[in-house]
């Protein structure tokens, strides 16, 4: 059978040789690059998932006393007269990247544009780095597989690549390179790295300009790179002779020692994986800057590695249609539960906003009491779903053609179905146009246009024809020029002019944190994000923390006036004021533990700091 391509929020984006006899039976690690024959537990679980019991298989409406099933024509006929008797400004789509198809994720946007809904800004994972990176560089991508793997020195710097990118991990590992990492507390990375470094949340900034402040007092920087593509060095380095080891050591606990040894580390011009938590946290995208700006130094501008997602060429904004037609207004992805009760519906995919947007109780309790309407199309019933007015059966990635792309590695790969689809699941692009013929909106260009044409569209910047993609299954892509910096100087930006043009930071600055206790998260290899819970059973609730608070049992965690149950077990390895969870789980009295998670859009691309919120603990 033709290979078929992992569609979940991963770096890896493994492909498989399905098997089948009477129906599918399993999902082989392909052998050849980049999956090199192994893959997470995730992956091979999808059989089970396709299967599962607990998949929807029908159109479901709430009434009183719970779910009834429904056809699909009332289904979509309550969908569609929700969305028209509603001003669009108060109708918002949620989606994000639990499938990374092309028609799963992106065209059914189409509907909602051409409507002129509300949308969210996408910034709930990668954004405020994406945005970051550019700022200096003119562009958000780096390194690709090949040049990172057969790097002789890699630093993880705020990712736990040994649970989630393991096919940079395993591949490393066996070559012998050498490893730093540098996390807010001892992961299974740093358990396992040549050079283990721990930072304070928050503060991952003035480790990286201390760095970067020995390089050039040392003179290990590439003068000649830095004179003729680089703007700015003056002013960089004055600034960052601020940041000296003792400054280091005060602001982000790391030592006298183990900073040299960082520094001696990065004058062996290794690779760097900036992790997407860094976005996420406190002074979180001028880590991003910062940490980048080392390579710039060394000469080396692919050195690091974020997201290649850019690179590529392919016409995202197409696929959603915004070449026609523009949302009425964007909502910051970590206030969407604050907006939620001021909406009059809300239509979900691809996503589990009640379980991982920060505040996201509040959408299910807007529409429990019935002032929102709540419409999900999911695979099996989320805790999104489990609140809906109307929830939609909706098929895995095995059950239907689609185009995947990776963020890492090169390969676009046509997913062609090797499964019926369960039930009566039918695909996100068929359903938004079902709805917009019910809406008076099927003649809307963006809607009349037919998938696959938008697909072929949007994928002609990236110079592949879908005709040549069907044919051969796998197409590797060009990235482009590394040396061509799209900035407002038309050079590397070490000093930022194009920043400053928006009103922003011409350097990586620093805030210090607030003093508290930090609620923060990190990879669980069983799940993604919410996803997998059916399978592998619910994540626990499980908050680790350093034995020095002397907190152990069932705890509550505080913050903006609420309030949800956790499990405190000490942990030496986790650093004192750090509290420390795995995955996304449910509290212990099913409330979503994003409740106290801190909302506020970071100040480059928005994300939320979901990796950073001071919260208060108490015996409860």
């Amino acid at each position: 059978m033709a290979p078929i391509a992992c569609t979940r929020d991963c770096y890896d984006t493994c492909v498989f040789e399905p098997v089948k006899a009477q129906r599918l039976i399993d999902l082989r690690p392909s052998p050849l690059y980049p999956t090199y024959g192994f893959t997470c537990p995730r992956g091979r679980a999808d059989v089970k998932r396709l299967y599962s019991p607990n998949r929807l298989r029908k159109p479901l409406i709430r009434k009183e006393g719970g779910f009834v099933e429904v056809s699909w024509g009332r289904a979509l006929e309550e969908i569609a007269e929700a969305l028209k008797s509603a001003d669009p400004a108060e109708v918002l789509h949620v989606e994000y990247d639990g499938n990374q198809g092309l028609l799963t994720w992106y065209y059914p946007a189409r509907l909602f544009n051409a409507m002129g809904a509300a949308s969210t800004d996408y910034s709930i994972c990668s954004a405020e780095g994406h945005a970051a990176l550019k700022l200096h560089w003119g562009r958000s991508w780096g390194a690709l597989p090949e040049e990172l793997l057969s790097a002789r020195s890699v630093v993880f710097w705020g990712v736990n690549a040994a649970v989630s990118f393991i096919h940079a991990w395993i591949p490393l590992r066996r070559s012998g390179a050498r490893i730093a990492a540098v996390d807010v507390a001892v992961t299974e990375t740093l358990k396992q790295a040549s050079l283990p470094v721990v930072v304070r949340p928050g503060t991952d900034v003035v480790l990286a300009l201390g760095v970067a402040r020995e390089l050039i007092r040392s003179r290990s920087y590439d003068a000649d790179f830095i004179s003729k593509y680089a703007y700015g060095f003056e002013e960089f380095a004055r600034y960052v002779d601020e940041f000296t080891p003792e400054k280091v050591a005060e602001e982000t606990g790391v030592g006298a020692e183990t900073f040299y040894e960082l520094v001696e580390f990065y004058r062996g011009r290794p690779k760097t994986v900036i992790g997407f938590a860094l976005g996420r946290t406190l002074n979180g995208g001028d880590a991003v800057r910062a940490i980048s700006l080392i390579h710039a130094l060394l000469g080396d501008p692919l050195g690091f590695f974020y997201s290649n997602s850019g690179a590529w060429g392919i016409d995202f904004d197409y696929l959603r249609g915004l070449h026609l037609a523009k949302p009425s207004r964007v909502v910051p992805m970590g206030l969407v539960g604050e907006e939620a009760p001021k909406l009059r519906a809300m239509y979900v995919w691809n996503s589990n906003p009640a379980a991982t947007l920060p505040g996201g109780d509040k959408i299910c309790e807007a529409a429990l009491r019935g002032d929102l309407f709540l419409a999900v199309h999911d695979v099996t019933m989320t805790e999104t779903a489990q609140c809906a007015s109307v929830v939609l059966p909706a098929p895995t990635y095995l059950e239907k053609d689609d185009v995947v792309y990776g963020y890492w590695h090169e390969l676009l790969i046509y997913n062609e179905a090797v499964a019926e689809p369960v039930g009566e699941a039918k695909p996100e692009h068929w359903v938004v146009r079902e709805l917009g013929k019910l809406m008076g909106l099927g003649g809307h260009p963006l809607l009349a246009e037919d998938p696959w044409a938008a697909v072929e569209r949007a994928l002609s910047p990236a110079g592949v024809s879908l005709s040549e993609l069907k044919s051969k299954r796998i197409v590797a892509l060009r990235r482009g020029d590394p040396m061509s910096f799209k900035t407002k100087t038309g050079r590397l930006e070490l000093y930022s002019e194009t920043a400053k043009s928006l009103g922003l930071p011409p350097l990586p600055a620093y805030t210090r944190p607030p003093r508290g206790l930090v609620l923060t998260f990190t990879s669980e290899p069983l799940h993604t994000n919410t996803q997998f819970t059916a399978e592998n059973g619910p994540i626990r609730p499980v908050v680790y923390v350093n034995p020095s608070h002397g907190l152990s049992g069932v705890i509550c965690l505080e913050a903006r006036g609420v309030r949800v149950k956790a499990v405190a077990e000490p942990d030496p390895s986790v650093p004192p004021g750090v509290l420390l969870m795995r995955g996304i789980p449910k509290s212990l009295d099913g409330a979503p533990i994003n409740a106290v998670v801190d909302g506020a859009p970071n100040p480059y691309g928005g994300t939320p700091r979901l990796n950073y919120s001071v919260v208060e603990v108490a015996k409860c």
